[in-house]
């Protein structure tokens, strides 16, 4: 009787060890990092609302020295030149400023 009551432990034991590496391996391969291509794009090709958005009161004076699209979330990072300052505007299709 004790024989099979270890016996019974043992495999209870084992299929708990079993079960916990499946977990572990099902959660690994759930994970993804998704990198979103940043594409350098002319200042002409920015759509009209963002280069309106860049002609306001916010902007006077900056001119566009880069441009660029992010292809999967279909947003702008443009950066700004003043004399010597400098800066960065990330901005959607409809010429908001983001993040």
């Amino acid at each position: 009787m004790k024989k099979i009551s270890i016996i019974a432990a043992l495999f209870i034991c084992a299929a708990g060890v079993i079960n916990a590496n499946a977990n572990t391996t099902t959660r690994r391969s759930e994970i993804s990092v998704r990198f979103d291509e940043k594409v350098k794009i002319k200042k002409e090709d920015l759509p009209e609302a963002v280069r309106t958005a860049l002609g306001g009161n916010d902007y006077n004076g900056w001119e566009i020295s880069e441009a660029y699209m992010y292809k999967e979330a279909g947003t702008y990072e443009v950066e700004l030149k003043k004399g010597e300052e400098k800066k960065t505007v990330k901005l959607d299709k409809e010429g908001k400023v983001i993040g």
